[in-house]
């Protein structure tokens, strides 16, 4: 990811072949959102990227074409260490741009301008953009989603859960709600916030039962809490569904020794 990535992917920009259509048509809707979609689930992964450019090119519609790609290179510009390469955000602005030329007046597209500024830090200009686009369309999913990214850059936790929520409200799928569950579960987590991490994590599992990330994250939002026995039964879940989770097997083996100390600690009158 990061700039490599972005070196492999440019050049092979050029090459691909474009939607005729020059305006936002229904198809090309749908192509933008399923590509969307495919990078949300797994934006650090470079195979879900490729496929996702793919599918926006599916599309009948040049301007959501143009405007997938660059939603795609923002988050091909991730690091390792969660930073974005500037030569990234740059080359996605340029294919916004042209997209917006097509189609200057779209939420959908522009706001991934926003997005852009956000994780450039211009965070001024980010609001200005957002500002603008709730006055054109105060309800769009993908605008709660860019203020969700505004508010957690600027560290600002109680805004974030708002986005969050407005989010929740607009989110169409159950995948979508799956995703902002665990999100803001990860948010908790990172606020240092595990009991309300545990209510996050539990309503994503509600609709991703056999999800054993997600069992995982919530043992150890309970092993914050010191209750060490919920996060064994979380455990178990984890390698109930996957037997080989590193994770999991290394905070077994940390419970069990818990465990022991404690019966020990009983023993001995500590």
């Amino acid at each position: 990811m990061g700039k490599q990535l972005i070196r492999k992917l440019l050049p092979m920009l050029d090459k691909m072949n474009w939607p005729d259509t020059p305006v936002a048509t229904a198809k090309g809707q749908q192509a933008f959102e399923i590509g969307m979609e495919k990078i949300d689930n797994a934006p650090n992964d470079p195979q879900a990227i490729a496929h996702a450019i793919r599918v926006f090119l599916s599309g009948d519609s040049l301007p959501y074409a143009l405007a997938g790609v660059a939603y795609a290179l923002v988050y091909a510009s991730r690091e390792k260490n969660g930073a974005f390469a500037p030569e990234g955000l740059e080359a996605a602005m340029e294919w916004l741009e042209k997209a917006q030329e097509l189609e200057p007046d779209l939420v959908d597209i522009n706001v991934i301008e926003a997005l852009i500024y956000i994780y450039s830090d211009r965070f001024d200009d980010a609001r200005l953009i957002l500002d603008y686009l709730q006055g054109q369309e105060p309800t769009n999913h993908y605008l709660h989603l860019a203020e969700i990214q505004y508010w957690y850059n600027q560290r600002n936790l109680e805004q974030t859960v708002h986005w969050f929520e407005q989010a929740a409200i607009s989110a169409i799928t159950v995948p979508q709600r799956l995703r902002l569950s665990a999100r803001l579960g990860d948010v908790y987590m990172e606020f240092k916030q595990p009991q309300k991490a545990v209510e996050a994590y539990r309503e994503a599992i509600h609709f991703n039962k056999d999800n054993h990330l997600l069992w995982y994250k919530l043992a150890v939002a309970y092993w914050q809490q010191e209750d060490y026995a919920e996060a064994e039964r979380c455990v178990d879940q984890v390698l109930r569904i996957k037997s080989d989770f590193a994770l999991g097997l290394k905070l077994k083996q940390a419970l069990q020794k818990k465990q022991s100390s404690g019966v020990l600690g009983r023993l001995f009158g500590k």
